[in-house]
């Protein structure tokens, strides 16, 4: 089981806030992912990337200059440095949706995203840029999934080891997005 942000007993307590109603996609991914489809209310993928993205957008826009580099505990990353994280890993799926979704069986390897992070901790980006690269991302996450249809959204792939589809990427994009967010708005936040 990959690390989804902090301790999964404690990230379980998060579940009662969305539930996903199509569980037809969670035979298309590893188990792992089932936390992350769970953060999910509906299986209409593109109305779930445009709601995360407005969570995600009003989630960040609480947090103040003075919150930007806290992070609520020693070794854990800062507000600024999980909105990177949702970013990289965002564009990790899409990429290997993308290349599912246009059948290219080519296996695709993992990442290790504390390094990802590790080789941008000396740079400073306010949290306006981040924000911002953030929406162009989404956007152009979202004009990539309306370019798939079903047979492409189900074709599957291998990345790290394990079968995804274009789908399950789609919706993992979705649920990783809430889950870091829920973390914000109750270990930086305090809501």
């Amino acid at each position: 089981m990959p690390d989804v942000g902090g301790n999964f007993s404690e990230a379980l307590y998060y579940l009662n806030i969305y539930k996903m109603t199509d569980k037809t996609i969670y035979k298309d991914a590893p188990d792992y992912c089932h936390y992350f489809f769970e953060l999910v209310e509906t299986g209409n993928l593109l109305n779930e990337l445009e709601k995360s993205k407005k969570f995600t957008q009003d989630t960040f826009d609480l947090i103040t200059t003075e919150k930007e580099n806290y992070s609520y505990q020693p070794n854990k990353w800062t507000a600024k440095e999980v909105l990177r994280h949702i970013i990289d890993c965002e564009r990790v799926y899409t990429y290997r949706a993308f290349r599912f979704s246009r059948f290219d069986n080519t296996e695709l390897a993992g990442f290790d995203e504390n390094k990802y992070i590790e080789q941008i901790k000396n740079t400073e980006q306010p949290l306006t840029d981040l924000l911002n690269e953030y929406s162009i991302v989404r956007n152009s996450t979202i004009a990539l999934f309306k370019t798939m249809n079903d047979e492409m959204l189900d074709n599957k792939g291998i990345a790290n080891n394990v079968y995804f589809t274009a789908r399950t990427l789609g919706f993992m994009t979705v649920g990783h997005n809430f889950h870091h967010c829920n973390f914000i708005r109750t270990k930086y936040l305090n809501e």
